[in-house]
């Protein structure tokens, strides 16, 4: 029978790794070897954070000009004054050449809403809080302006470095970024690091022994390298917390604030996140003190990306696997479909079973080995295989620009990570499609509150909500 027990719905199947110890991240055995350091008494080497420039065009845009930007885009910049003024395009940016040719072979045409005022935030040398829906395009809001910052600075020496240090949850996510940045680091002969659990630390120490421009780093991982001596933050100057909201769900609030220790209290901090909870909040005001700049794109409580279309099904257990099937074959058919599930065993039991009906299927979850998960992410993003089956190790980070659809196949644990499911579909200005299929006759004690959210996010967005899911809302008291 197909349903709850077969793929994990209601939390049947192989349960989740404690989110402390994610990605190789340490326990607080080793929170207690790192070193206490006195940087009134260390000699560090002098930065240089300002860099704001714009071009005439962008300087010179009347008051009402910019007011229309940032209300088309939906856009609040605040903090003490002066503010950027927002950029419209790529070249009002005014960055340096390698940079303005990557970016025309990337085949961008706009800047993002993130990105137009995210640069010349970051390009003044002070802290800033993004807050941006996932997919938005908050990597190159902070990568680029970090790349002008880098150069800026005294070279890096064997053994020493990074200078820019990005902090992100997943390896996934890590991934992601620094193929971002890797892009600029060959035409401009930098020398990168990426660091996560799951794979050899003895390959990733070779990265670092050179001397080491730009970090890439999950918080676990890093505090373990930290705490053998391998890795050295004293030359930090470009500090980036990003999906700082995931970071915190997923318990790393202690090892956030221990590498946080390690680096030099003058650096520009850059913290962005999806949600403003007041975890967030309260992490902010305490890590982004140097006349911060705050951005927020979007409202600030958590809401769907309007480009995507939400269908919800209302099924009984031995409907949904026939159901998924027909919607393959149909909406779904020669579409890049995301499908989540609850467990790794229910993942790779779908797959099996999808294959079994002819479709191209391969899974990805946190017992698969790091070669396995590329495997996967490479298979998927290049077309070979249309159809990826994940837990929730995917739904941040993978970003794969060109999904049409997500599938849910269970309950997310949260609203939240409903929408940074669905998230992965939709990205930048493209269009995407959600389906959620519920089942009726599984008993889950969060199914009326889960519908009830659901409820609120579709009205926000103005999209139709189906008749059953409106009764399930409406059978919690």
């Amino acid at each position: 029978m197909y349903g709850a027990p077969q793929y994990g719905y209601g939390g049947y199947g192989r349960r989740r790794q404690p989110y402390g110890t994610y990605n190789g991240g340490p326990g607080n055995e080793y929170f207690m070897k790192l070193p206490t350091i006195d940087w009134g008494a260390k000699p560090l080497v002098e930065i240089k954070k300002d860099f704001y420039d714009l071009s005439p065009e962008a300087n010179n845009r009347p008051g009402e000009e910019i007011e229309a930007i940032l209300e088309s885009h939906r856009i609040i910049i605040d903090g003490e004054t002066p503010l950027p003024k927002p950029v419209n395009s790529f070249d009002e940016a005014v960055f340096n050449e390698p940079i303005q040719n990557i970016i025309k072979q990337m085949g961008f045409v706009e800047p993002t809403p993130i990105q137009k005022v995210g640069w010349t935030s970051c390009l003044t040398g002070r802290d800033v809080v993004g807050v941006s829906q996932t997919g938005s395009g908050k990597t190159l809001a902070f990568l680029l302006p970090g790349l002008l910052h880098l150069l800026a600075q005294p070279p890096v020496t064997p053994g020493m470095g990074p200078v820019i240090l990005v902090l992100a949850p997943t390896r996934e996510l890590c991934q992601q970024t620094y193929e971002e940045a890797q892009k600029f680091m060959r035409v401009m002969n930098l020398r990168g690091a990426i660091l996560y659990g799951g794979t050899s630390k003895a390959q990733q120490q070779q990265q670092i022994v050179g001397g080491v421009d730009i970090m890439v780093a999950t918080p676990g991982r890093l505090l373990d390298f930290l705490s053998s001596g391998m890795v050295r933050l004293d030359r930090v100057s470009y500090f980036v917390l990003d999906e700082a909201d995931r970071m915190l769900d997923m318990g790393f609030e202690p090892q956030i604030r221990m590498i946080s220790s390690q680096v030099r209290p003058d650096r520009q901090t850059l913290l962005f996140s999806a949600t403003w909870p007041s975890s967030i909040r309260r992490l902010a005001s305490e890590f982004c003190k140097n006349n911060c700049i705050y951005i927020q794109v979007g409202d600030k409580e958590l809401t769907a990306n309007p480009n995507i279309t939400q269908q919800v099904k209302v099924l009984r257990s031995d409907e949904t696997f026939p159901y998924l099937c027909t919607f393959l074959s149909g909406e779904g058919y020669n579409k890049k479909v995301l499908i989540f599930v609850e467990s790794r065993v229910g993942a790779d039991n779908l797959v099996r079973d999808l294959s079994h009906r002819g479709f191209s299927a391969i899974s990805i979850h946190g017992n698969k080995s790091q070669n396995q998960r590329d495997y996967a992410i490479r298979q998927f993003r290049n077309g070979t295989i249309n159809i990826m089956v994940a837990t929730d190790v995917a739904s941040r980070g993978l970003d794969i620009k060109d999904i049409d659809y997500v599938v849910n196949m269970d309950i997310p644990r949260s609203i939240e990570d409903y929408i940074h499911r669905i998230g992965r579909t939709a990205r930048g200005t493209n269009t995407g499609g959600a389906l959620l299929l519920l089942v009726s006759d599984y008993p889950d004690h969060r199914k009326g509150k889960f519908a009830q959210k659901l409820v609120e996010i579709l009205h926000g967005v103005k999209q139709p909500v189906p008749p059953e899911l409106q009764r399930l809302a409406q059978s919690v008291s």
